[in-house]
């Protein structure tokens, strides 16, 4: 077992089951988030010049893992290409290691296309071999573009994206080795042959008739508690189901096998298939702070009076909201990965939202520490000046276009302040 594994299992005073470390008597002295006011965005990877092909863009969070030569950073599309490196400043993709989905037509196997949005290596099996990297993937079905798997009309309005027709997503999980870096999904333990293991999904089948997307869409990075692994995924669609954030959990020695969504206070038994119950619907965690967005990435930060999980995500103002109404990155703080403070914003910009005007539009906001001891960089470095944040985002050149593949991922430099 690699030190860098057994450090990111190490230690974690705040417990996500809802435990607070707090030093009696020391005053709570949550940390907050800066970006310079002259901070310009560095380019990572540049699609117009770097690309193995065109679909190789950054269509994702960057997630970020340590390896036994340096790093790798990971912004997935369908087609899933790492960037590998000696450090966060000697990054380029590796073309050779680009993986995807079968793009099956049976929504029934869970094998069509699928981002990878969550890294969590486990121990070699055996010494000298390489280790597994477990992937949390956003699995997408979209039943227009497989023949006669779509039913719905598309009335042409423009309220709703035609793609949104047909859509029915999960969160699945695939695996790599260590070095080879090409993701497949995990085989499942019960059910037919051929079909992918489901973390998480909509308890109810494939609507060919649907005329809006429904299901599990995207998960933050893993995060390493004590014998745990958690993430937050975002739901919406589902009937019984509201739509938000939920809290994932699994043993770390079951990451291969099956995870646990929260519902009702409490982690709810899953199904065969990874479905969710229709009965017991999972917690939606935050739902007053983050307004229905999906959360792209969380990181532990140390503070005097302890740790706080701080997550990430984007909000748009709506298009009849006042001018100058705020949006861009926010963040919110938390000690237990359930309740949420009140977001304040990190970085004013221009959300992507469909808009028909050619611009510059940013999304996927992730944040990393280059110096988290961590092997999934879900922590920030603890002592005092030695961190090394970034805010990591796609930004979409859509210069004479509506619509297009011109995609880089850059960061800017973030000041942790206790």
């Amino acid at each position: 077992m690699r030190p860098a594994f057994l450090a990111g299992l190490a230690l974690l005073a705040c417990s996500a089951t809802g435990t607070r470390a707090e030093p009696g008597g020391t005053p709570d002295a949550p940390p907050r988030l800066e970006i310079a006011a002259e901070a310009q965005p560095e380019t990572v990877f540049r699609w117009a010049t770097q690309r193995c092909g065109d679909m190789n863009l950054p269509d994702s969070p960057a997630r970020a893992l340590r390896t036994r030569s340096g790093v790798l950073l990971l912004a997935a599309h369908f087609i899933n290409i790492p960037l590998l490196g000696a450090d966060f400043d000697h990054l380029a993709p590796s073309c050779a290691a680009s993986s995807q989905g079968a793009e099956a037509a049976d929504p029934t196997r869970f094998q069509d296309r699928f981002w990878v949005q969550a890294l969590l290596p486990l121990p070699p099996a055996s010494p000298g071999r390489p280790g597994q990297v477990v992937g949390l993937a956003s699995h997408e079905y979209m039943g227009w573009r497989h023949s006669g798997r779509c039913a719905a009309p598309f009335d042409g309005s423009g309220r709703r994206p035609a793609a949104f027709r047909c859509w029915y997503s999960a969160i699945t999980a695939v695996v790599a080795e260590e070095g080879d870096w090409r993701f497949q999904p995990v085989p499942a333990p019960d059910g037919p042959a051929g079909r992918g293991l489901v973390v998480a999904a909509s308890p109810y089948p494939y609507d060919p008739t649907a005329t809006a997307r429904t299901g599990f869409f995207s998960v933050s990075n893993a995060l390493i508690e004590g014998e745990h692994a958690f993430a937050l995924v975002y739901t919406e669609g589902v009937p019984g189901q509201p739509r938000g954030n939920c809290l994932l959990r699994a043993r770390l020695t079951e990451a291969l096998k099956g995870w646990e969504l929260l519902s009702r206070g409490g982690y709810a038994p899953r199904s065969e298939n990874g479905a969710a119950s229709p009965t017991r619907p999972c917690d939606i965690v935050g739902s007053a702070v983050f307004g229905g967005a999906p959360v792209r990435s969380v990181i532990r930060v140390a503070s005097p009076a302890g740790p706080w999980w701080l997550a990430v995500f984007t909000r748009a103002a709506p298009r009849d909201a006042p001018p100058g109404t705020p949006e861009g990155v926010f963040y919110s703080r938390s000690r237990d990965l359930r309740n949420w403070a009140p977001a304040e914003q990190l970085w004013a910009m221009r959300p992507f939202r469909s808009q028909p005007e050619a611009g510059v539009y940013y999304e996927y906001p992730s944040l990393v520490d280059h110096a988290s001891p961590s092997p999934v960089f879900d922590r920030a470095a603890e002592e005092p000046g030695k961190a090394d944040l970034h805010l990591y985002l796609t930004r979409l050149n859509l210069m004479n276009r509506k619509q297009g593949l011109d995609r880089d991922l850059v960061r800017v430099s973030v000041k942790v302040s206790p």
